[in-house]
């Protein structure tokens, strides 16, 4: 989440003073004496996984990689400053829905070809790969993988004679189901979600709409379609939970900040959350968790793919030696010793099952779900959906909790969406 004075410095920087070619002059930090070592940049909000990948690769291979951790809110403006001064890092990682962004700005080379000849390039995380690829050029591979869902609360589905093994076929019905858990007694929730974050309503709520056959972007994601009847359909089902109670009034006020303490009490049915829920959720005798895919009005299912993604940065003169870590991170090694055995999501398809998801069905069904995902692509997301002060928040709200049909507080906002998106 930036501050629209950030957001102004981040463009000034990319674009006032940017000017990459495909592989420009690096610098100090950039190539280290000898090729036997390159620098990345990761976020702080993904470092634990870029940590792990570092140290693994790191201690079986000559070539070493420097991780520098970012404070997340700060990554735009540093990424900013060091393309503006050709002093980027040779491994660049990026919040997935920035990829577009960095792309249009030529802060990546073009991977393509190194790409295309891996022999799992199919199996690689889809809405990502769609995200860093241009006009057919490929810049990026999957770094990470962040996943909206639906998570339950086992015991209260069990006590609202509801079978938690059943999965959920509908919005509808997962609706009915939320229902039911809140009649349990007024201190029981019904269905809980992050309402008062732009970015995390469309974390968990974009994929209602996929999953009903509907999109929120143009193709070229430079307009909305917020007026697309399965779009509004999709968020009268929210609306209608909230002034039937079934959505909590505190809804309203959450950031995402409690949102995963809030289920962690026990007394939330469904929440509607990332899979950062298995990984700082404690079960308890009060709290079983399973997990199902976010299913559409009428059926159907979907995600939506967050985590970062992952370059080589047009300042790096050290192509070779950082495509060995990129080629590396994405093969089975790293992907099950490493991001499996600790029960982070592969970015790998093809590796949804395997040693160590087999022993939790529920990452299984999480890694599983990465091929039904998508991505939201527009240039301009991060200061449309994401920013505060961006027009996303006041009409998700309004389409939410608002008292006029969904329809028209999404139509309402559909012209202020569009021009925040058009380059």
């Amino acid at each position: 989440m930036l501050r629209s004075t950030r957001r102004t410095l981040v463009a000034v920087a990319l674009t006032g003073t940017l000017a990459l070619t495909a592989c420009g002059g690096g610098s100090e930090d950039t190539a280290a004496e000898g090729g036997d070592s390159v620098t990345m940049w990761a976020r702080a909000a993904t470092s634990s996984q870029s940590q792990a990948l570092v140290d693994a690769y790191n201690a079986s291979h000559d070539t070493q990689v420097q991780l520098t951790v970012v404070p997340t809110d700060n990554y735009l403006q540093k990424v900013g400053v060091a393309a503006g001064s050709q002093d980027l890092p040779c491994l660049l990682a990026s919040d997935v829905v920035y990829a577009p962004d960095f792309i249009s700005k030529n802060l990546f080379q073009d991977l393509t070809d190194r790409v295309d000849a891996l022999p799992f390039a199919g199996d690689l995380a889809p809405a990502h790969m769609q995200q860093g690829t241009v006009d057919g050029a490929k810049y990026v591979l999957p770094h990470t993988i962040g996943m909206s869902a639906v998570f339950q609360n086992d015991v209260l589905l069990q006590r609202a004679g509801i079978d938690p093994a059943v999965p959920i076929t509908s919005l509808e019905q997962l609706a009915e189901n939320a229902t039911k858990v809140a009649a349990l007694g007024p201190d029981v929730t019904g269905l809980y979600f992050t309402g008062n974050n732009g970015g995390s309503i469309a974390f968990t709520h974009f994929p209602t709409v996929w999953a009903s056959g509907g999109q929120v972007l143009s193709e070229d994601g430079e307009s909305a379609t917020l007026d697309d009847p399965k779009t509004a359909a999709a968020f009268q089902v929210f609306n209608d939970l909230y002034k039937a109670g079934v959505v909590p009034d505190s809804a309203r006020n959450e950031t995402g900040a409690t949102r995963n303490e809030v289920f962690a009490g026990g007394n939330v049915g469904y929440m509607l959350a990332s899979n950062s829920v298995l990984e700082t959720v404690d079960e308890t005798d009060q709290l079983k968790i399973g997990v199902q895919g976010i299913p559409g009005v009428d059926g159907g299912v979907s995600t939506f793919v967050g985590g970062d993604v992952i370059g080589i940065s047009s300042s790096c003169e050290q192509a070779d030696a950082a495509w060995d870590f990129l080629e590396w991170s994405v093969g089975d090694e790293a992907q099950v010793q490493v991001y499996a055995k600790a029960h982070q999501l592969t970015v790998r398809t093809d590796l949804a099952a395997n040693e160590f998801s087999a022993e939790d069905q529920r990452v299984q069904k999480l890694n599983e779900l990465v091929a039904d995902g998508q991505t939201p692509n527009s240039v301009k997301f991060g200061q449309t959906f994401n920013d505060p002060q961006g027009p996303w928040l006041a009409v998700a709200r309004d389409a939410l909790f608002g008292d006029a049909p969904a329809a028209q507080s999404l139509a309402a906002g559909q012209d202020a969406v569009t021009e925040s998106l058009a380059p």
